[in-house]
């Protein structure tokens, strides 16, 4: 019997969470491989959160959905 890889379950985000951002359904290209810090968590869509991105100068907050971003510790 062929044993299915396990999914990897990544907890809900909470404001403070770091996070790498990921390619998702909507193409940021240049926003890929970027880290930075989730500043407010939306329950509406679900899991979705405005995250300020390292060394962006203009300190903009930009909008993501759950499955563009992968929470780390760092």
């Amino acid at each position: 019997m062929t044993e299915l890889p396990s999914q990897t379950l990544e907890r809900d985000l909470e404001n403070g969470d770091r996070v790498h951002i990921r390619q998702g359904q909507r193409p940021i290209s240049h926003l890929v491989g970027q880290s930075g810090t989730i500043v407010e968590v939306f329950r509406v869509p679900l899991g979705s959160c405005l995250v300020r991105i390292d060394n962006d100068l203009d300190r903009r907050e930009w909008f993501f959905y759950r499955d563009e971003v992968a929470t780390y510790e760092g």
